[in-house]
């Protein structure tokens, strides 16, 4: 017996007014209960390990994060192209609206002018 399981045996005998084989188990079951305590406790090499497992999956999670980003980024990108590209082809359709109603209201006010005339 260690000597501080020794001391232990001795206050419960006199203290306790324990018999020895009471003494003894009771001495017995704290030690028992001083091993089961140190069970429990969380240790280095295990906060590194669960560290590790987090960071890896922060990791992941931002690299999905960056590829969706850049998915999207591209997306916008070509929506923007498509967007350039029809206005480009509304304003040259417009253009030449203009030009076809300017060409058909200067005859119409050409042959008016020339009616006037020749009355």
């Amino acid at each position: 017996m260690q000597p501080l399981n020794i001391k232990l045996y001795d206050l419960a005998r006199a203290k306790l007014h324990l018999n020895d084989t009471d003494a003894m188990d009771f001495v017995s079951s704290i030690h028992e209960l001083q091993d089961h305590r140190f069970e429990n406790l969380v240790t280095k090499e295990y906060l590194d390990q669960k560290l590790l497992a987090v960071t890896e999956r922060m990791n992941q999670i931002d690299s999905n994060a960056i590829d969706r980003t850049n998915l999207s980024d591209l997306k916008q990108f070509q929506e923007i192209s498509d967007l350039k590209i029809t206005i480009s082809e509304f304003k040259s359709e417009i253009l030449k609206w203009i030009f076809i109603f300017w060409v058909g209201q200067m005859s119409i006010t050409i042959a008016i002018v020339l009616m006037f005339i020749k009355k």
